[in-house]
C-alpha cells in the first residue's frame, strides 16, 4: 500500500503531495488525515495523509518512518476544504493544509546527534572532525546542532557532521517536538473499591467517597479539597485503606469570561420570522443560505442564539465567525452565559495552552458551538448544522498571508460541503453579498426595525468647511462639542470614532517643509505625543520626535492630521471633568485588554470612549446616546474602489452604537465632503440607496461583483529587481495562448500605492476578468510553468485592499 502525503515545503513547489510506501508495521493503522513522519531529501518532515493507493504512480518510493501521535487529525471535510482553498486562491495544497492548523498544533521535528561506534582511530579523522566528535561524545543523550556551533557557522557544522556520518562516527536522530500548546496535568484521585461492611470511616471520608463517585470515579485533588473544605489527611487516609488511588488528569484551561444575566426576551415579529426560517432550514437537513439584513440594534445576536439552540436540539453543531477580537470578547460573554461549557472560543489573543485545550474540546465533541475570528472556520466540528458569519462585510475576514483566503467565503464553502445552513449577518452587507442575494443565491431576511420599537438615532452632519471658514480648526465642531457637554451633564456616555491611531498623521516643519519618513517604508512617520516618539505603523520603526527640524534647525515643526491619541488629549482638555478611555491597537496589545476596556466602559467607569474601527461594530452600551465621527473623510479618499463602501459601512456601524437603550440617540458626522453619496446615505440610514449607486459605479468600471480581480505583487530590496520580477510575470501572461487569456485585462505593472514597505520596493499588477475560471487557470498555468515566478511574486485572489 502507498500513501499520498502532504508535506509543507514552504510554498515554492506546485507539487500537491508526495507518494510514500506504507511499511508492514503501519499497514492498516494509517487513515486519511493521519499525521506521519516521512523522509524528505536529506531530512525528515511532518506530513498528513491525504490519500491511499494500492499502486504507486512513481518508482522508487521511500517508506513512511512513523505514525505520529499528533493532537490534530484532519478529517475528510477539512481536507476537501483545503483542496478548495488551494484551487480558489491559487495556493499550493501543502500551504493550504498548514494554514488550517493552529500554530500551536504544528508539530516539528528536532534533531540531535549521537556518537556512533566504539573508539575511532585518530588517523581517520581531521582535527575539525575530532573536535566536533569530542563535543558530541561529551553529551550523554546526544547534542543539538545549536550546541555544537559555538561560534562556528551552522553550515560548517552540518558539513562536518555529514563527514562523520560517512565515516560511521556519528548519527543524526530525528524526534517529534511537542507543540507549544500541551495538556496541563494535575494530581487526582480515583475510586478503587467500595468500603467493606463495618469498615470505620469518618463523615468527612464518606463525603469524599461520595464526591468522587459523583464526579464519575475520578476527581481533581485540588478541587476536591477546596469544594469539600477537608484536609489532605482525609484523602490520604482513604488512599492508605485502598479505597482511593492516585492518578493524574488533564485539566482544561478555559478563557475567562464575564457572566451576563439574560432574561428570556420576547422576539419581535421580524426576529420570529428570521428564527423560524433558520429553524426550518436546519430541519430540512441540506445546505441553504440566508442573508440576515438587520439594522443596528435589531436583535441579530438573539436570532443567532435561537438558531443555535434549535441546531443543538437536533444534535447539530454550530460555527460562529466574528471579525474582531473585541467583538469576540463581548459575544463570548453572551454565548457562554447562555450555552455554558458547550461553547469553545478560538482567536489569536488566547494563550497557547487555552488554544490547545479549546481545539481538543472541539475535536473530542465536548464543545458543540465554536465562536471565533477568521481561522475558527477550520474548527474540527462534526455534525455541522449551522454556520453564522456576523458582520460579513468586514475586510478583516481576508487573510493577508498565504493561504490568502477569505473567511466569509470559506465559511460559505464549508456550509455547502457539510450540508449546513448558512447565515450571513450585517446591517451594511458587502456589495458582492447583496448582489448575490438579489440574484437568488441567498434568501434575504430583513429586520428593518430596532428591538422594542426603539427609533434609529438622529444623524447630523457637521460641515467642517464652515467651521474652518469661521476659524474653528479644532477636533470638535461646535455642534459636537455642544452635544457632548449636554450628555456629560445628564450622565450619559459618548463614543468618538477616529479610524487612525497615534497623535498626528505626520510631522511638518513650517519653515522648510521637512517631513520625517520611515527609512523602511514609503510613508511618513506618525507622532505619538505621550511617548514623544515617531513610529511607522507598518514596520514598527520608531525614533525620538525632534524638537528642532533636522533639516533647517527651525523650531516650527508641528504635528498635522488627527489620530486617536490626539482626540483623547483634546477630549481631556476640552472636557476636563470627563473620564476618558482610548481603544486602539496601542492600548489593546496585552492579553485581556480588549475585554478590560469594554468592561470598564460598560460599568460606567468612563464617560467617553475614543477608538478606531474596533469600537464601530457589534458593541452594545445602553447608556451611549451620542456618537461622534471625528473625520468621515479618513477612509473616503483612499485610492481604492471600495473606499466609498467602507466609509458608508463604518459610519453606519458606529452610528448604530447610539440609542440602544431606552433613550433615543444622536450622531454627529464631521466631514469636508457632506454631499458625498456615501455620507448622505449613512445620514438617512439608506442602505438600498447606497447599494444602487455603488453598484452602478462598479458596473461602469468593471469592478466586483462584475469581475474577478487577482492582485500580483513583487517586492525586493532592489527596486529594479522588484520591477523585473513583475515584468517577467507580465511577459509570461502575455505569451500564453490567446484561448487561455481571452477576456483577461492587465492593469499595470506599476509601483504599488505603498511603493516601499519594510525595506522592500513593491510593484503591482492587477488581472481582471468577468470569467473567474479563466483568470485563475491562467495565473495557475503561469506559476506552475516557472518555479522562480512562484517564488518571486505574491498572488492575492479577491484582494480586500488595492493598496
Amino acid at each position: 500500500m502507498y500513501a499520498s502525503v502532504v508535506v509543507d515545503t514552504g510554498g515554492a513547489s506546485p507539487v500537491e503531495f508526495l507518494t510514500y510506501e506504507i511499511p508492514d508495521g503501519l499497514a492498516g493503522s494509517l487513515g486519511i488525515g493521519a499525521c506521519v513522519l516521512v523522509p524528505l531529501g536529506s531530512r525528515q518532515a511532518v506530513g498528513y495523509v491525504v490519500g491511499l493507493e494500492r499502486e504507486s504512480p512513481v518508482p522508487d518510493t521511500r517508506p513512511i518512518i512513523a505514525k505520529l501521535d499528533s493532537p490534530v487529525c484532519l478529517n475528510d471535510d477539512l481536507l476537501r476544504l483545503a483542496r478548495w482553498i488551494a484551487e480558489q486562491y491559487v495556493c499550493p495544497l501543502p500551504r493550504a493544509v498548514a494554514g488550517m492548523l493552529p500554530g500551536i498544533m504544528h508539530c516539528k521535528v528536532k534533531m540531535r546527534v549521537v556518537a556512533e561506534g566504539s573508539s575511532t582511530q585518530p588517523g581517520r579523522l581531521t582535527p575539525t572532525e575530532s573536535r566536533l566528535l569530542g563535543k558530541i561524545s561529551a553529551q550523554k543523550d546526544g547534542a543539538s546542532v545549536e550546541s555544537l556551533c559555538d561560534g562556528t557557522s551552522r553550515d560548517t557544522v552540518l558539513r562536518t557532521l555529514r563527514q562523520l556520518e560517512t565515516k560511521g562516527c556519528a548519527r543524526r536522530v530525528f524526534e517529534l517536538a511537542s507543540p507549544s500548546g500541551r495538556p496541563r496535568m494535575a494530581r487526582a484521585v480515583r475510586f478503587v473499591r467500595s468500603p467493606e461492611p463495618g469498615e470505620r470511616l469518618t463523615d468527612k471520608q464518606l463525603g469524599v467517597i461520595d464526591a468522587v463517585r459523583r464526579a464519575g470515579g475520578t476527581a481533581q485533588l485540588a478541587e476536591l479539597l477546596e469544594g469539600l473544605q477537608v484536609s489532605r489527611n482525609v484523602v490520604s487516609a482513604l488512599e492508605n485503606k485502598g479505597i482511593l488511588g492516585t492518578t493524574v488528569v488533564a485539566v482544561r484551561r478555559r478563557p475567562g469570561f464575564t457572566r451576563i444575566d439574560q432574561a428570556r426576551v420576547d422576539l419581535s415579529a421580524e426576529q420570529r420570522t428570521a428564527v423560524d426560517s433558520i429553524a426550518a432550514a436546519v430541519d430540512s437537513g441540506g445546505y441553504s443560505g440566508r442573508l440576515l439584513h438587520g439594522v443596528t440594534a435589531s436583535g441579530k445576536t438573539e436570532v443567532y442564539m435561537r438558531g443555535i439552540e434549535h441546531a443543538l436540539s437536533r444534535g447539530k453543531t454550530s460555527l460562529v465567525l466574528l471579525p474582531e477580537i473585541a467583538l469576540t470578547t463581548q459575544v463570548m460573554n453572551i454565548f457562554r452565559s447562555r450555552f455554558g461549557d458547550r461553547v469553545a472560543v478560538m482567536h489569536s489573543a488566547l494563550s497557547d495552552g487555552e488554544r490547545y485545550d479549546e481545539w481538543v474540546r472541539i475535536s473530542d465533541g465536548e464543545a458543540r458551538v465554536v465562536l471565533g475570528a477568521r481561522s475558527a472556520v477550520f474548527a474540527p466540528l462534526a455534525d455541522l448544522g449551522l454556520v453564522i458569519v456576523d458582520e460579513e462585510h468586514e475586510s478583516s475576514y481576508k487573510q493577508d498571508i498565504q493561504p490568502r483566503y477569505n473567511g466569509r467565503d470559506t465559511a460559505v464553502r464549508r456550509a455547502k460541503d457539510a450540508g449546513a445552513v448558512l447565515v450571513l449577518g450585517s446591517a451594511t452587507p458587502s456589495v458582492e453579498t447583496f448582489y448575490r442575494a438579489r440574484r437568488g443565491e441567498y434568501e434575504i431576511l430583513t429586520m428593518a426595525g430596532r428591538v422594542e420599537g426603539r427609533p434609529m438615532p438622529k444623524v447630523h452632519v457637521a460641515d467642517l468647511r464652515e467651521d474652518w471658514a469661521r476659524g474653528r480648526a479644532t477636533v470638535f465642531s461646535g455642534l459636537l462639542e455642544e452635544l457632548i457637554r449636554d450628555r456629560l451633564a445628564r450622565g450619559r456616555q459618548v463614543m468618538l470614532l477616529q479610524n487612525r491611531r497615534a497623535f498626528s498623521t505626520f510631522l511638518l516643519c513650517r519653515d522648510c517643509g521637512f517631513v520625517p519618513h520611515c527609512p523602511n517604508c514609503a510613508v511618513s512617520l506618525k507622532l505619538h505625543n505621550a511617548e514623544h516618539k515617531l513610529s511607522c505603523h507598518h514596520c514598527d520603526h520608531s525614533e525620538a520626535a525632534p524638537t528642532l527640524c533636522p533639516k533647517c534647525q527651525g523650531r516650527r515643526i508641528r504635528g498635522f492630521g488627527i489620530g486617536t491619541e490626539r482626540v483623547e488629549e483634546e477630549t481631556r482638555k476640552v472636557f476636563p471633568g470627563a473620564r476618558v478611555l482610548r481603544m486602539d491597537r496601542d492600548t489593546t496589545s496585552r492579553k485581556g485588554s480588549h475585554g478590560a476596556i469594554l468592561d470598564q466602559f460598560r460599568r460606567g467607569d468612563a464617560d467617553i470612549l475614543v477608538g478606531t474601527q474596533m469600537i464601530a461594530k457589534g458593541l452594545d452600551f445602553p447608556n451611549v446616546t451620542l456618537v461622534g465621527v471625528i473625520s468621515a473623510d479618513t477612509s473616503l479618499n483612499l485610492p481604492d474602489f471600495r473606499a466609498s463602501e467602507r466609509t458608508f459601512q463604518i459610519v453606519s456601524q458606529v452610528s448604530g452604537r447610539s440609542g440602544r437603550g431606552t433613550e433615543p440617540g444622536e450622531v454627529v458626522i464631521q466631514t469636508f465632503d457632506p454631499e458625498n453619496y456615501a455620507i448622505q446615505c449613512a445620514v438617512n440610514h439608506d442602505y438600498t440607496g447606497f447599494y444602487e449607486q455603488e453598484l452602478e459605479m462598479r458596473r461602469e468600471l468593471g469592478y466586483p461583483p462584475f469581475s474577478t480581480l487577482v492582485s500580483v505583487l513583487s517586492r525586493d530590496a532592489d527596486e529594479r529587481a522588484a520591477k523585473a520580477k513583475l515584468q517577467s510575470f507580465t511577459a509570461a501572461v502575455k505569451s500564453a495562448p490567446m484561448s487561455d487569456r481571452r477576456g483577461v485585462e492587465l492593469i499595470g505593472p506599476h509601483p504599488a500605492v505603498l511603493a516601499k514597505l519594510r525595506g522592500e520596493y513593491r510593484w503591482h499588477l492587477v488581472l481582471r476578468s468577468q470569467d473567474r475560471d479563466t483568470v485563475l487557470n491562467l495565473v495557475r498555468m503561469v506559476l506552475d510553468a516557472d518555479a522562480d515566478l512562484r517564488r518571486n511574486v505574491i498572488v492575492d485572489v479577491d484582494p480586500a485592499s488595492m493598496l
